[in-house]
């Protein structure tokens, strides 16, 4: 793995410059490193609306480290 240290200003630039067949090769590969699935989008969505109208609930930090150990 290469490490740069440059901006973000300089990435965006680097990636200007690339051919379309490299632009989506950067583009999948983003994709698969912030994929979430669909139904995490739901839950998220379903979690923001609870808490918009003010019956949003808890639950123990156990049940949420088990339903994300593959993370």
């Amino acid at each position: 793995m290469a490490s740069l240290n440059i901006s973000i200003n300089q990435l965006l630039e680097v990636i200007k410059g690339l051919n379309e067949i490299e632009k989506i090769q950067v583009k999948n590969a983003l994709e698969e490193d912030f994929f979430i699935s669909e139904e995490k989008v739901n839950e998220l969505l379903k979690r923001k609306t609870d808490f918009i109208s003010g019956s949003s609930s808890s639950r123990s930090w156990e049940n949420i480290k088990s339903e994300n150990e593959s993370l």
